[in-house]
């Protein structure tokens, strides 16, 4: 298994000797988050281990673009060697941190994206789980019917549920651990509602009624505000694409023309090359926000 731009996969990591594990384990607990973010994504690796490949990989980019920046300025600076220097040491400590913060930050989207898979398929799940329970399925029988079926990683964590309870662990008890594993609210709340009616004794089928109607209704009025706000997002698209870049550049002919000096192409080219660097951030940014696998 492994994990992007770290330079080691997860088997490595795991092998890493004792002594760069036990100096790497002082970063790990400088950050307590790292602990809980493998194991939101899955990773099966120990934070100290991660932290120790996270260390190496980060210093084999440094030494990388050392080496290249230090290359590019031997060549560009008519072979000055003390630049060169300078250049491939600012170049290198930059990307080496770059990597380390890089290499610590993954684990955590790779948890967020894990729960937003979950909440992708969580409507579904409880629909089917619905229908099953008032069709007279007991909810073992309908949580195995889920693992069986293809939602994704929340058949995954179903199919973990069910595998306890097999094991002898009680059904409230292995449906708390799911609730205390996922890093999905939504399943969070859904969980430990059930819990609550097991423990209780009330019906599952009208637990699982109210909870279907509030995250559906949640859901829908998620979808009426990012299509509220999606107005205002395409006026600022088309002002950074189309507006500013024209405007920009006006504004810059006129003043030359006034002070007697010219625009350099590498100025237009920059000018450009920025306004579409803001819209590739900006679509990406309005992407993110949009409401995901509601039904």
């Amino acid at each position: 298994m492994r994990v992007r731009f770290l330079l080691m996969s997860i088997e490595q990591a795991n092998a890493l000797p004792p002594r760069w594990v036990g100096m790497a384990s002082h970063l790990s607990k400088r950050i307590p988050s790292l602990s809980t973010s493998l194991r939101l994504a899955r990773l099966p690796v120990l934070a100290e281990n991660y932290a120790g490949a996270a260390i190496l990989s980060a210093l084999t980019y440094g030494v990388l673009f050392t080496i290249v920046f230090g290359a590019m300025g031997f060549y560009t600076n008519g072979g000055m060697a003390l630049s060169a220097i300078q250049l491939g040491i600012v170049g290198g400590l930059v990307s080496g941190v770059t990597a380390m913060g890089l290499h610590l930050l993954y684990p955590l989207l790779l948890a967020r994206q894990s729960a937003q898979k979950v909440d992708q398929g969580l409507i579904f799940t409880l629909r089917s789980l619905q229908i099953q329970v008032n069709s007279g399925v007991s909810l073992y029988d309908a949580m195995t019917n889920v693992a069986k079926s293809e939602y994704g990683i929340i058949s995954d964590e179903f199919g973990h549920v069910v595998q306890e309870i097999n094991a002898g662990v009680n059904e409230a008890t292995a449906l708390e651990r799911l609730a205390l594993r996922t890093d999905s609210p939504f399943l969070k709340k859904t969980i430990w509602q059930l819990v609550t009616n097991i423990r209780a004794g009330s019906p599952i089928s009208s637990a699982l009624e109210s909870i279907v109607n509030a995250l559906a209704e949640f859901q829908s009025r998620a979808i009426k505000n990012y299509a509220g706000e999606l107005n205002m997002w395409i006026l600022l698209y088309l002002l950074i694409a189309a507006a500013l870049p024209t405007i920009g550049i006006t504004f810059m002919v006129i003043l030359s023309s006034i002070g007697g000096s010219s625009i350099s192409p590498e100025t237009i080219y920059l000018t450009i090359g920025g306004a579409f660097g803001v819209q590739i951030v900006l679509i990406g940014f309005i992407g993110s926000r949009a409401p995901r696998g509601y039904a």
